[in-house]
């Protein structure tokens, strides 16, 4: 039986037969042919490749598994024999890890059989197949990381294409190449992307409002950052911050994020709210720039970080910020008679909820 060939050229389906589903969409039916498994493609929204060894004892079980479901951007195909061809590009909607699993199963066993349905939808669009790839893996065993669900977001969000590129293309600024996007963090990461946004709009929230439950009031509030800041303000806020933290207490020299209590989810987060809930940090008269006089800065950079109850409370949620937050807050006022920290809040903005104080 003839292997796969990673050409992205034309996919075969065996079997195929056209069906009508319940909403009158006509899609194709069928079992893709092994041959052509190399030519199915992944657009950006997809999660990268996974080691499923469940997937793969199955295959080597010779279990029927579920079937993919796939998109060809466009219409053309053509009949021959019992086999259709499609000939537009073919893309991935759900069922990435069991066609990639099928190809490495395949490298391993060239003798080796894998049968895989398929439902193909035609005239997709990237925007179209990214939708469906949300919806269908709400529900999956699998669950998509936030990460990805963020990245996925940029083509729609002018805040996320702006983090994002920030984040990957800004040799200046000390995250770059260190913030999690995929499925999983590798070594050399130090924040999961969805933290990093729950963190800026944290820092941003004497501005904007909602940016701290779920993933679309985030992208919205974060969109509303960029109307209420500009982007280019906005990029810098966030250089800023993350600027101060290595000036403070040093990222790049941390190669693994466990040991850095300063890096953590919580930390960052209390120490952006307690930044945008005082008027000291931001440049008058309407507060959208983010500047820390020397005097504070000299002040923050010997907070203890590394003193055992910091550790422990930054590495938790809940009361635990709140408190966080009071030791931050007290130890920047700390042999002050004058020029203490004016907050903008009549309770000086320590109540957290724990959505807000979670490590995301």
């Amino acid at each position: 039986m003839t292997n796969p060939v990673s050409n992205n050229g034309p996919v075969r389906i065996l079997k195929g037969m056209l069906d009508e589903l319940d909403d009158g969409t006509i899609v194709l039916r069928g079992v893709i042919d092994q041959a052509s498994l190399g030519n199915i493609r992944a657009d950006a929204y997809q999660r990268g490749i996974m080691n499923r060894k469940d997937i793969m004892d199955g295959y080597r079980a010779g279990a029927q598994l579920p079937d993919v479901e796939l998109g060809m951007r466009g219409q053309n195909y053509d009949s021959a024999r019992g086999i259709l061809t499609l000939r537009d590009p073919v893309f991935a909607i759900d069922g990435w890890q069991r066609i990639q699993t099928g190809l490495r199963f395949l490298d391993l066993a060239p003798d080796g059989r894998v049968r895989l349905g398929a439902m193909i939808r035609f005239d997709t669009t990237e925007a179209y197949e990214r939708e469906r790839f949300e919806t269908l893996n709400g529900k999956s065993r699998v669950k998509v990381s936030a990460n990805i669900m963020l990245r996925n977001k940029r083509s729609d969000s002018a805040a996320v294409l702006m983090l994002y590129g920030l984040t990957h293309t800004d040799k200046t600024f000390v995250l770059q190449n260190r913030i999690a996007w995929g499925q999983n963090m590798v070594r050399g990461e130090l924040l999961p992307a969805f933290a990093f946004a729950k963190i800026v709009g944290r820092l941003l929230g004497h501005k904007i409002a909602g940016g701290n439950s779920s993933l679309n009031n985030l992208v919205a509030a974060l969109d509303h950052g960029v109307e209420s800041f500009g982007v280019q303000v906005m990029r810098e806020n966030v250089r800023a911050f993350f600027g101060l933290v290595d000036e403070c207490w040093g990222i790049r020299r941390i190669h693994y994020r466990d040991g850095a209590s300063y890096m953590k989810a919580t930390f960052l987060t209390v120490l952006a709210r307690l930044i945008s809930d005082h008027h000291d940090f931001w440049k008058q008269p309407d507060e959208r720039r983010l500047f820390v006089e020397a005097p504070l800065r000299r002040k923050l950079a010997q907070f203890p970080v590394d003193d055992p109850q910091v550790v422990q409370l930054s590495g938790a949620t809940g009361k635990a910020a709140e408190l966080l937050y009071m030791l931050l807050r007290n130890h920047l006022n700390r042999g002050k008679t004058t020029k203490r920290l004016v907050s903008r809040y009549a309770d000086n903005g320590t109540s957290f909820d724990e959505d807000e104080s979670a490590a995301a």
